[in-house]
């Protein structure tokens, strides 16, 4: 299954587009701020870490992050998008990071809105699901304003920079 179009951002502040190579050393430097680094999985050595998220196929496999930028002036605030995506179960995860210039604004519940719906009505999967850092509570609320369903809690399910981390567990299901 191939896809055509990028989902849409529903947002005035905000869009989405592909991920380019002038974007990683501003991703990487979001990425790195501690109030970002502390509630994500990411171990970032460097920038060349985010290089594989440059990929161009347009395949549902294929699907990895799209950038967030603002909308007036075209600035990387910060990605979003699927890993972990499976053709075969219709299946994927979501992820999300902003810069904290952009939070409390709406963009991550429009993106992860977005997100969802172009899953379902444009890839045709049935589940998209999220696992934010049990310490993530900003996250777990735009999951839970975005229909997010809270499935559990994941008790040592990813190493978070060699230490087991906790994640919940959220899902939304097509319609």
């Amino acid at each position: 299954m191939q896809y055509s179009a990028l989902p849409l951002l529903d947002h005035p502040l905000a869009t989405l587009r592909k991920v380019r190579t002038d974007d990683i050393e501003p991703w990487c430097r979001i990425l790195s701020q501690p109030v970002v680094y502390e509630h994500t999985s990411w171990n970032l050595s460097g920038a060349d870490d985010l290089r594989p998220y440059l990929e161009t196929e347009t395949t549902p496999a294929s699907v990895r992050r799209l950038a967030v930028v603002r909308r007036d002036n075209g600035a990387f605030i910060g990605s979003a998008g699927f890993h972990s995506v499976s053709a075969t179960n219709r299946t994927a995860e979501m992820a999300y990071d902003l810069d904290p210039s952009a939070w409390g604004q709406g963009i991550a519940r429009a993106a992860c809105e977005s997100l969802a719906r172009w899953a379902f009505n444009h890839l045709g999967l049935m589940r998209v699901q999220a696992t934010p850092l049990a310490s993530n509570a900003r996250s777990q609320h735009v999951l839970e304003a975005c229909a997010f369903q809270r499935e559990g809690l994941l008790r040592r399910y990813r190493q978070v920079r060699g230490a087991a981390g906790d994640f919940w567990i959220y899902a939304r299901l097509a319609p």
